[in-house]
């Protein structure tokens, strides 16, 4: 697991290294962050274990639950198939490892209930307090400051506000660039420049466009070599998967020069979508990403190509 290559999204949210002493509490020490992106990676990390564990048809009735919660929009056809799932998880606890079941098991048989009276759980989660919290607690074990504790962090929250509006440029302009530089018409293949002139007619490619390693527009990061769903087929709601090949400049407007994926099939074991590229290229405006707008790192297992999210893209 230390060995482990995370990419460039989830490099944030790497977990730290679990010790024996961990185990032996049967508690990981980990922010909610961190816990969620090893829950998500936990196939592709452990792919060449995960067929030796009884116990792993608990994660799989996990998972499925956790893509259905975290959808939005939720389908209220979903809510037999969550409550079905809610009541399996328990039960496979109560076989597997009956002696470490808590409240949170028995919490999670009233999803369905929950979703059907007050919508979607992704609108009701505490994910970013979680986030606040964390950081509260750094400040209060660094500071060894115990007078007044509330008015401490208040001040300290309030002077970290204060720094990022007066400092952070990318709160100041619409568009938040990071290496830009002029393009090299070297770069492009005769397709790339095919779609790039068919696009924005004679132009000169050195001369009349720029070129960035990653692009924040709108508040959502656009990064070199990243995968980002761009659509969703209408007949099975497979979702369309492209990757950035370069980010753009054309008169004052940034576009995504991407290579749009063939998606081979979802692999129920991994719980990823395996993908290939197909050299089919294809330029694309920002605004145009609507179903999920989290950039995706490509893994590799068993020289396949695969990427993990922790949701379920419908069309509607």
């Amino acid at each position: 697991m230390e060995v482990f290559k995370y990419g460039y999204f989830d490099t944030n949210n790497r977990p730290p290294p679990i010790q024996v002493k961990h185990l032996q509490n049967d508690r990981i020490v980990a922010t909610a962050s961190q816990k969620l992106c090893i829950f998500k990676l936990f196939p592709i990390i452990f792919h060449d274990i995960i067929h030796h564990l009884p116990s792993f048809i608990i994660y799989k009735v996990l998972r499925e639950i956790l893509d259905l919660v975290l959808s939005y929009p939720f389908r209220k056809s979903w809510l037999p198939v969550l409550g079905d799932l809610c009541e399996s998880l328990h039960q496979k606890m109560l076989i597997h490892f009956p002696d470490k079941i808590v409240p949170k098991f028995h919490f999670a048989r009233e999803y369905e209930r929950i979703t059907h009276g007050f919508g979607p759980p992704s609108k009701q989660w505490c994910f970013r307090y979680e986030a606040c919290h964390a950081y509260f607690k750094k400040i209060i074990m660094r500071t060894n400051n115990f007078k007044n504790t509330p008015k401490m962090l208040a001040t300290r929250h309030r002077l970290k506000q204060c720094f990022k509006f007066a400092n952070l440029s990318r709160l100041k302009t619409f568009d938040y660039v990071v290496g830009i530089k002029k393009v090299r018409s070297t770069f492009f293949n005769m397709s790339m420049k095919k779609v790039l002139l068919d696009h924005f007619g004679s132009i000169d490619l050195e001369e009349d466009l720029n070129q960035c390693n990653r692009l924040i527009h709108e508040n959502i990061e656009y990064c070199q070599s990243a995968v980002y769903i761009i659509n969703v087929k209408p007949f099975n709601e497979q979702p369309i998967f492209a990757q950035i090949i370069l980010i753009i400049k054309m008169d004052e407007k940034w576009w995504l020069l991407v290579d749009i994926l063939d998606t081979i099939s979802y692999d129920e074991e991994l719980f990823a979508w395996e993908i290939m590229s197909i050299d089919r290229y294809s330029i694309l405006d920002p605004c145009q990403l609507k179903y999920y707008y989290k950039g995706l790192d490509i893994y590799q297992v068993n020289n396949s190509s695969f990427v993990s999210f922790t949701t379920r893209i419908t069309s509607y």
